[in-house]
This record gives C-alpha cells, structure tokens and sequence, in this order.
C-alpha cells in the first residue's frame, strides 16, 4: 500500500496503549460519476495528534466533512466508530454534541458580536428560548480558564487577535465535552509566533485525552505536533506513518506521479528574450491592523515581462491572494513598497486605477467576485469595456451595434458554448463561465493580467481551452501574466518560470523544467 516508509497497516493497534477514540472504515464519497475519496481507513486514540497532509484536491476536507457529521450519514460509503460504536451523524450539531468538533481555517466568528456570544455559536444558554446572557458568560469564563485566558467574555469579539479567535473556539468545543478536536489549518492565517502559542496550546490538550485530527500544508509544524501521519492522494490513503517522517518522504508520498492529463498541453519553451518590463514590485508588505499588525506578505519582489507568463505557486495562507489584492488595489489595509505598471508608478489605491494602468485581476471566487448573476452573457463580458463602448456622440450612451460586434469577436475567440450572448450567465457550465470572465479583461490596453487559480472548479476540458487562450493572450497580445495556482501542475506546465510563496514570503524560484518535488517543498516548508 504504502509507497514510502513504513506502514501500520489498516487496522486499529492491538495490545496496550491509550484506547481508540475514533476510527473510520471503508469510507469513500462519490459527486456525480467522481470519486473524490475511495475506501480510506484510519484510527485515532485518546491524547494522539493524527496529522492529515496531502495536496489541494486530495480528499483531506471530504473526509473531514465526514467524519464531522457536514457530509450526512447515508451520503458516503463505510462507516465512522467514535468509542467502538458505530456513529451515524445527520448534521455538523449531531457531531458536535456527540464529542467530534470541527474547527474550520476560516472562523466563523462575528466582530460586532460578544466573545460569549461567539463561543456559543448555534447553543446559547437560556430557558424558553429566552438567552440567558449571565449563565452565558459563566460558561465562557469557565471554557477560557482552559486556556488561561483573561479575557472579558463580555467584549466585543473585535477586541480579539488572529490566535485568540481560534483559542476560543477550541475553549468551547473543550467545554462541550469534545472527544474529537479536527483542526483544519489552524495555523495557515498566523504569524509565526503566533502559531507557535496555539500549537503549545494544542499540546497541552493531550494530557486531557482528547483526540486531534491535525489537517495542516505547513510540514515543518509536524515534527512539533504529530504522533502519526497519513497521506492522501487523489482521494484514496496512500502512505500512512508511525512517526513524523524526513520532510522529503513525505512530499514524495503527497505527489506521487505527476498528473498525465495536462501534459499534452505543455507550452512551447521559454522565450530566451522577452519585451520590456510590465509590472516591477519592490520590497512590498501587506498589511491587517495597520503597519504594527500582521504582515500577510512579507517585502516580496518581482517582475513581470512583455509576453511572458510568470507562475506563483502556493498553498492555504501563504499569502498568494493578498498579494493581488494589493497590486489590483483591492486591498483595504496598509500596503508598503514599490509598484511601477506599466509606466504608471505606485500602487493603485483603487480597482479602477489598476485598470486604467493597464493591470487587471482575474479573482478565484467566480460566484462572488466574478459573474454578473442575472444578467446575460454578453452584459458579463462587456462590463469592463464600457468606456470603449460608448457613442461617438455621448459617452454616456452604448453603441448596441459596437457592442454586438465585440461580444461576437469574444465568444468566437473564446470559444464560449453555447455561443448564445442573449442567455443567462448562470446557465453556462463553470468552464464557460470562467471563459466569459476571462474576455472580460481583455480591455483595451491590456499589460499585466494577474489569474488568481483561473481553473478552479473547471473540468479538464475546458481547462485545456484556458490554458490555450493564456498563451495567446501573452505571446499575440504582448501582455504579461501572473498565474497565480496552488496546482503544481499547472504552472509546472504552463509557467515560463515559478516564484514559490510560503509563510507571505517568496521564498524560491524556479526555471522552466523544475520538478513538483522542488515546488512542493518549497511550498511545504520542507526545504528553507
């Protein structure tokens, strides 16, 4: 089974030792005709940390789903045993009363609202559905002596920073009688100092007997943390370790062979000689809390060239985002450095002066950020082309027949199916949506085009077609690209060279040609 390392096999331990608190046989999950995970076993006992590592797409939050109770009993296959008995949960509440607790990396905790409040999310304490704010800031006291915190539960959870919002979320599902503790990326969204505050933390729940399932990108946290490790890759179990193994075996076990189905579609080789500079960063920081909070990035430096395609690969929480917020002034907080577009200087402090230096942001969230809901294709495609659209006479006025004629250029060009600018976005595949989203930022003075994960729930097909028309975008339309991807085998194939983020710092780069092995390690942390 395994491909690295030593195995413990598929079978809880016998003999003597802390009891198995909790185990899953068997368990797979099925959407449409994909099978994103596929017969994976695994055992937990009392007091253990059981770290979870894979790849973006492996099947770590599908299993985790499960295993919490989001993804209902009758909705997988296998089965779920929490103290030697089988458990069937219909919902993440059953879960949580049950003793397993899932705590997501993105915190659902509500500023305006108090710290008791928060940690007493969906049960506040009360009678006849009347809340009982005394009996609930009793309890929340009591949950964060847990933890040693001298907080006032009564104050706003605003007050509270990055580590202290997830210390009281583990209060509460301490409080609760946990079990089980899941963390997913615990730390993907702390400074360094303070991840290593939560993980003392973490350790010091041992002693209690609870659980840890520990889901983390970040491997140098492991030999602090983990007992044991298992490895998943495309949806199924494939290494499973008894003890924290070299770093190198375990980006071995992640990437296994690299994915054949892009391969195809590999550009040519990179140009020896490309045109001049479009895009110069220098030095740049960003910000949360102003220029004393957190960094999220950390004095990052690049350049972008005339037609060439520049990668920048990553995985949850180094940072890749906040980055092209920054460059597409998107960003609200405090940002240092140096920025030329173009021969524009300094960073743009709002969308449209990225856009009018020639810079445009392809976001990764398509439903939020992305598509226009409601309105037509040809409205989405046209939206940020309305200035060149317009009437000789008045610049207020659209000229329909100017319009028609480059919604017809775009869908052609583009490949948009079906190729129907009159229909609703929403009734497009994902695929020909992000096609859509992409001629939207073909504006006329087009330079940089920052695609942050442009792939991102695309099928194969439409993936290969996306890549295509990056290509041409970059070497017929002279525009240079940041792919922005926490695919390895994306910017492996399309990239004419990759900068590694990791922790907010770019921390590598890599020529056309470098292996997955020496992007995911410096993605992982595993190489300095």
């Amino acid at each position: 089974m395994a491909e690295v390392a030593t195995t413990t096999g598929l079978v809880p331990h016998e003999g003597t030792g802390p009891a198995v608190v909790l185990s899953g046989h068997d368990l797979g999950k099925t959407y449409g005709s994909t099978k994103v995970l596929n017969g994976v076993n695994f055992t937990l006992r009392e007091g253990e940390v059981l770290a979870i590592a894979g790849e973006n797409g492996a099947g770590k939050s599908t299993l985790m789903k499960i295993i919490a109770g989001i993804i209902s009993a009758g909705d997988y296959e296998g089965s779920v045993q929490l103290d030697g008995d089988e458990v069937m949960f219909a919902s993440a509440k059953a879960g949580t009363e049950a003793g397993v607790v899932l705590v997501p990396q993105e915190l659902h905790v509500v500023p305006h609202l108090s710290i008791a409040e928060n940690m007493h999310q969906g049960n506040l304490p009360g009678r006849f559905g009347i809340y009982d704010e005394r009996l609930s800031i009793k309890e929340a006291k009591q949950a964060l002596a847990i933890f040693d915190l001298h907080l006032d539960p009564s104050a706003p959870a605003s007050t509270l920073s990055p580590p202290q919002r997830r210390l009281i979320v583990l209060a509460a599902a301490l409080h609760r009688s946990a079990r089980v503790l899941i963390l997913d990326e615990p730390t993907a969204a702390l400074t360094d100092s303070e991840a290593s505050v939560l993980l003392e933390h973490i350790q010091s729940l041992r002693s209690s007997g609870v659980g840890i399932i520990y889901v983390t990108h970040r491997l140098d946290e492991l030999d602090q943390i983990a007992d044991r490790v298992l490895v998943l890759r495309n949806g199924a179990m494939v290494s499973e370790f008894d003890t924290v193994p070299p770093r190198r075996d375990l980006v071995s076990a992640m990437l296994g062979k690299t994915l054949e189905s892009i391969q195809a579609i590999r550009g040519e080789a990179t140009i020896e000689e490309t045109g001049g500079r479009v895009l110069k960063v220098r030095d740049l920081c960003v910000y949360s809390g102003g220029i004393t909070g957190r960094a999220r990035v950390h004095n990052a430096n690049l350049d972008v060239f005339e037609g060439e395609i520049v990668g920048l690969y990553g995985l949850v929480g180094a940072g890749r985002s906040e980055l092209a917020r920054a460059l597409y002034g998107a960003w609200p907080e405090t940002i240092t450095g140096e920025c030329v577009i173009g021969g524009s200087s300094g960073f743009p402090k709002r969308p449209h002066r990225a856009v009018k230096s020639g810079l445009v942001l392809l976001s990764e969230d398509r439903k939020s950020q992305g598509i226009l809901s409601g309105q037509s294709v040809a409205r989405n495609l046209t939206a940020s082309m309305l200035g060149e659209l317009t009437t000789s006479m008045s610049r207020l006025l659209l000229d329909e027949q100017k319009e028609s004629s480059r919604v017809a250029e775009l869908m052609k060009k583009l490949g948009v199916r079906p190729s129907r600018p009159d229909l609703p976005i929403d009734a497009l595949s994902g695929g020909n949506q992000q096609k859509v989203l992409l001629g939207r930022c073909l504006i006329d003075g087009l330079k940089v085009l920052v695609l942050d994960e442009p792939t991102l729930g695309v099928d194969v097909g439409a993936r290969k077609e996306i890549y295509l028309m990056i290509r041409s975008i970059a070497r017929e339309l002279k525009v240079g690209i940041l792919l922005i991807s926490s695919d390895v085998d994306e910017v492996l194939t399309q990239a004419d060279r990759t900068l590694v983020m990791y922790k907010g710092r770019i921390r590598a780069e890599f020529p056309r040609g470098a292996s997955s092995h020496d992007l995911l390690s410096a993605a992982t942390g595993a190489v300095s």
